[in-house]
């Protein structure tokens, strides 16, 4: 598979994963009481397959970035996604941060992913 087909099948994974970070957030009422057996079940399985999807996103897209210098996607906003995208998931679960914080790290997130999506999508159908 090219790179172009990984970067472009992990970019929607990511964005499947966050969407469903959002409506998690969103669905709960209150902060959860940190357990270890909450973080075992639920917190850590999540967050280790979302980064594991991430850490193989993140050399493709910095890869694109610089091969193909996309107009509007530039490689600190590859690193910034990185740390927003942990954050999402985190944040998720334990709604440690007030909405608006909470819904801005994955705008900006999902911002960037359908930015590369949308582009990667032009290139192949102008060949």
């Amino acid at each position: 598979m090219k790179a172009l087909e990984l970067l472009l099948i992990s970019s929607q994974q990511l964005l499947q994963h966050l969407e469903k970070c959002k409506k998690r957030f969103e669905q709960l009422n209150e902060k959860p009481e940190k357990t270890e057996e909450y973080f075992y079940q639920d917190v850590k399985p999540n967050f280790e397959l979302v980064m594991n999807i991430a850490n193989e996103w993140k050399p493709l897209a910095v890869k694109w970035v610089s091969d193909y210098k996309p107009k509007y996607i530039h490689l600190t906003q590859i690193d910034s996604a990185m740390e927003n995208i942990e954050q999402v998931v985190l944040q998720s679960f334990y709604k440690d941060v007030n909405k608006q914080r909470f819904h801005n790290l994955h705008h900006s997130v999902e911002y960037i992913l359908n930015g590369m999506i949308e582009q990667i999508d032009r290139k192949d159908d102008s060949k």
